[in-house]
């Protein structure tokens, strides 16, 4: 925000509404007109909480004070500043899932900020820097960073974001060996791993594609993957083989694993989400 661009239009407004400087100083928790007229001068800024005040007690659109790019700026300053003391949740959905189901784990609000991150659903190894770049946006500056990952947001956090500072993780129903996904897309299409090889990359019928390189790589290289992790399965999940998660957690000693009885691969009736908030209650450090 620049001084000599507030300053004029600060005295605009009070003088739009005949305000004195003590009057003006008085209604936004000011000593004295003193301030007032240094802020007119340019001589002084406002703080982040005194603008808010401004525009909430005399209702005024932030366009009045400066441009929109400027105040967006100063807010994500605030924002990220605000956040060194304090704690975050980041919800990562599954396919065909929203950052909104962030919402579902409002429940942790009162110790963490609780967000969701944004990605559209693309083929994963397409989706490696957007995940890492909008994990970074989310967890910048944060003190202490909790995951809650669903399905193959699950895949996407222990493959890509093991370098980032998480104290913790949930994984709800995860692709725990997304080599066994990639066979049974391949077995459900009717194509062999020598015709995945000469095509290296296959579009289906139903929009999602196969890809040899990526193949590959999730089943000869081992992630990295090295933090405190509790695995929620369903008992008829079946997507995830639970001899998957058990290969999972034998190469993951961090990683527990608690299973529902009766639950499938989808978390979604009020008994299975009421049994979430216990179960991330009990184990949260």
């Amino acid at each position: 925000m620049s001084k000599e661009t507030i300053g004029p239009k600060i005295k605009q407004i009070r003088k739009s509404r005949k305000l004195t400087q003590d009057q003006f100083a008085e209604s936004l928790g000011y000593s004295g007109k003193s301030v007032i007229s240094h802020i007119e001068k340019g001589d002084a800024d406002m703080t982040y909480e005194k603008i808010l005040l401004l525009l909430r007690t005399y209702m005024i659109d932030a366009n009045e004070l400066f441009e929109v790019e400027r105040i967006d700026k100063r807010l994500d300053e605030y924002r990220y500043n605000r956040r060194k003391d304090k704690k975050v949740v980041v919800y990562i959905h599954g396919l065909h899932g929203s950052y909104k189901e962030a919402s579902d784990y409002i429940f942790l609000s009162k110790e963490y900020d609780v967000v969701g991150l944004d990605y559209k659903d693309a083929n994963p190894w397409e989706l490696k820097e957007t995940i890492r770049n909008e994990f970074k946006k989310l967890t910048d500056n944060y003190k202490e960073i909790i995951v809650i990952a669903n399905s193959i947001g699950a895949f996407y956090t222990y493959e890509y974001l093991s370098d980032f500072n998480v104290k913790q993780a949930f994984f709800i129903s995860p692709i725990a060996d997304m080599g066994q996904i990639i066979i049974n897309m391949m077995m459900d299409n009717r194509i062999d791993k020598k015709r995945l090889k000469e095509e290296k990359t296959i579009k289906l019928d139903n929009g999602e594609a196969l890809s040899y390189d990526f193949y590959e790589h999730v089943n000869n290289d081992k992630d990295h993957w090295n933090i405190p992790t509790e695995i929620l399965y369903g008992s008829k999940d079946d997507i995830v083989y639970i001899e998957n998660i058990a290969t999972f957690l034998e190469n993951h000693p961090l990683a527990k694993l608690t299973i529902m009885s009766g639950a499938s691969h989808y978390f979604h009736t009020k008994e299975e989400k009421e049994f979430i908030k216990k179960w991330i209650l009990r184990n949260i450090r």
